[in-house]
């Protein structure tokens, strides 16, 4: 069986800052989980699927250039080309970096970028054929014993001239198109899904809970959530979208999803396909 493991911007990065980093001690952490459930899946005969986000080294730069609504037909100005330039250069820091952290704690990460690999019809509105040849790199890589990383990234569109292809995008087509897939786990820096933005609400307005499963029974399930900071590609709104879908469309499959936060036991033990233990502070969402 294969997890994908999508670690969220907010995660890795501070997305309140500039191409900055999140603090080395809990980014350091999270590497760790990572490099250990490498180790417990390949002995339990599983493999790792990684996708990163973009954070402080994306969004700002995206909001900044206008680049997910892209350049359209007109050909991109002189601004748009500096800022594509300038987000591309901003996503291969990131990438480099955490492929030599994972790297160095002796993960076998092979970086993937998209640019490389597809170019969108309208975004998320791509048909699935086009990241088939993504899907084939991905699935030569773990026949051969290593870990592919891709990441969110900003990518050629056929409709708008350019665009931001997300990673919860990339996570959702890869569980499409390779079958071996069984759980997608989304990492961020909040435990789930609240009853309201635990980010915003503050201990004498009341209590807010974690919802710990939600059960997709049908399309117009819906969970709202605040956006606080820059997020061109539907922050935590999205992710419960993607999570929905995914456990939706690969039900016969029986794929979970599961967003949870970096650093805590949950993430860890997610990421190792182990089943949830009663209490866990995270949101499991699976299909009726």
């Amino acid at each position: 069986m294969i997890v994908i493991v999508k670690l969220g911007g907010a995660a890795i990065t501070n997305k309140k800052g500039v191409c900055e980093f999140a603090p080395k001690q809990d980014l350091a952490i999270l590497l760790g989980q990572i490099a250990t459930a490498y180790q417990t899946l390949k002995t339990k005969g599983h493999q790792l699927v990684l996708v990163h986000g973009a954070g402080s080294f994306g969004h700002p730069q995206a909001t900044q250039y206008q680049l997910k609504t892209g350049w359209s037909n007109t050909g991109p100005s002189p601004d748009f080309i500096k800022g594509y330039a300038h987000i591309r250069a901003c996503l291969q820091q990131l990438n480099s970096a955490m492929t030599s952290e994972l790297e160095a704690r002796h993960v076998p990460v092979l970086s993937m970028s998209p640019i490389d690999y597809i170019v969108t019809d309208d975004c998320e509105h791509t048909p699935a054929d086009k990241f088939r040849s993504m899907a084939d790199r991905v699935k030569e890589y773990l026949r051969l014993g290593f870990v592919p990383m891709l990441h969110g990234d900003a990518v050629l569109d056929m409709v708008r001239g350019c665009t931001i292809l997300s990673g919860d995008v990339i996570m959702y087509q890869l569980t499409k198109l390779v079958s071996d897939v069984s759980r997608c786990v989304f990492v961020t820096d909040v435990a789930g899904i609240y009853q309201h933005d635990p980010k915003l609400i503050r201990p004498e307005q009341g209590k807010n809970e974690l919802l710990p499963h939600v059960i997709v029974k049908h399309q117009d399930h819906h969970v709202i959530t605040d956006v606080t900071v820059a997020d061109v590609t539907g922050g935590m709104q999205g992710k419960v979208a993607w999570a929905k879908k995914i456990v939706t469309e690969f039900a016969e499959r029986k794929v979970d999803a599961v967003i949870c936060q970096s650093g805590k036991t949950e993430a860890w033990t997610m990421m190792t396909l182990a089943y949830p233990q009663q209490g866990a502070q995270m949101t499991l969402f699976t299909f009726e």
